[in-house]
C-alpha cells in the first residue's frame, strides 16, 4: 500500500513541480546519467559513516540528522500540496511549516512503527519526485539497475547492508518501514538480528521490514516513466507500479534459506513494467 501511495504522490508532485518550474525537468530521456555514479559513491560513504558512528555509540547524532532530513523533505512535500489545499498565504505557510513540525514532534516523542512509516512515506514520495524530475527515464532505468546490483552485493557479499539495518534499529534511526502482522507491536525493545536479516525480510516475529530505499527507487521509476509517457500516462504509470508490486510479492512470499535483498526483486519489476509500456506504445 505504501508503494502505491508513495508512487502516486511522487508522480503528482513531479507534474506539479514541472508546472511551477518547467526548467527543472530533464532535457532528454538520458539526462542525468552521471548522477548515478555520484549517488552510488554517496550511498557507499553514507553507509560507512552510519555504521562507523553507530558502532561508537553516537546514534543520537545520527538520529537528529535523519529527523532533520525528514523534516526538510516533509516541508518540501507539503509546500507543494499546500498549493492545492490553502486558500490564503497564511493557510499555505501554516500547512507548509506545521506538517514537518508535527512530524518531528512525533518522531521524538512517539517513536512507533506507524510514525516511522508515515515519515518514510513522505520521504519516499518527496525524494522520488525530485529524482524523477531531474533525470531522464533511461537514467532512471540505469539508476535502478545499478542499485539492484549494489543491494545484492551489500547483502550477499559484503553484508554491510545487514549491519546498516541493525544500526538503524538499535539507534532508532527512522530509515526502515516496519509492517507488523500482530496487534500491539511496538518499536520499544525491537531488535534487528544483524547476523541473518537484511533490510527487507520477514522476521521471526512476523514483522516485515523494508528500507526506505526499497520504496524510493521504484517510485522514481514510476514517476519518471509517467513523465516520459505523458501522452499515455495510465500505462506508463501503472505498468512500472504493477511490476514493483509484483517484486514485493515475490520477496514477501518466496521462502529462501538466506537473507534476500529487496531492490533486485522490486527494481527489476519496476524496470520490466516500464519496458513493457515502452515497447507497447513506442514513445520516442
Amino acid at each position: 500500500m505504501v508503494l502505491i501511495a508513495s508512487s502516486l504522490l511522487a508522480t503528482f508532485m513531479s507534474i506539479s513541480l514541472i508546472a511551477v518550474s518547467p526548467g527543472v525537468q530533464a532535457k532528454s530521456p538520458t539526462s542525468g546519467l552521471t548522477y548515478v555514479a555520484y549517488y552510488l559513491i554517496a550511498a557507499l560513504a553514507f553507509t560507512g559513516v552510519v555504521i562507523f558512528i553507530g558502532r561508537r555509540k553516537f546514534g543520537n547524532i545520527l538520529r537528529w540528522v535523519f529527523i532533520a532530513v525528514i523534516a526538510y523533505v516533509t516541508f518540501y512535500v507539503w509546500s507543494i500540496l499546500g498549493l492545492y489545499i490553502a486558500q490564503t498565504y497564511a493557510e499555505y505557510y501554516a500547512i507548509s511549516f506545521a506538517a514537518p513540525a508535527i512530524m518531528v514532534i512525533l518522531l521524538i516523542f512517539k517513536y512507533e512503527w506507524y510514525v516511522v512509516d508515515v515519515a518514510g512515506f513522505f520521504l519516499s514520495a518527496g525524494v522520488a519526485s525530485i529524482w524523477a524530475t531531474i533525470i531522464g527515464v533511461w537514467s532512471s532505468v540505469l539508476f535502478l539497475a545499478v542499485f539492484a546490483i549494489y543491494d545484492y552485493i551489500a547483502v550477499y557479499r559484503t553484508k554491510h547492508m545487514i549491519s546498516l539495518a541493525g544500526t538503524a534499529m538499535d539507534s532508532r534511526l527512522p530509515m526502515l518501514f516496519v509492517f507488523p502482522s500482530e496487534k500491539g507491536t511496538s518499536m520499544n525493545g525491537m531488535s534487528f538480528p544483524k547476523t541473518s536479516a537484511p533490510p527487507s525480510e520477514r522476521t521471526g516475529s512476523g514483522t516485515f521490514i523494508l528500507g526506505f530505499g526499497d520504496i524510493v527507487f521504484p517510485c522514481i521509476m514510476v514517476a519518471s516513466s509517467a513523465l516520459y509517457g505523458e501522452k499515455n500516462l495510465i500505462p506508463f504509470l501503472l505498468l512500472p507500479l504493477a511490476g514493483a508490486i509484483a517484486g514485493i510479492m515475490v520477496l514477501l512470499f518466496t521462502k529462501v534459506s538466506r537473507p534476500a535483498p529487496g531492490l533486485p526483486f522490486i527494481n527489476s519489476g519496476a524496470i520490466a513494467g516500464f519496458l513493457v509500456a515502452f515497447l507497447a506504445f513506442r514513445v520516442f
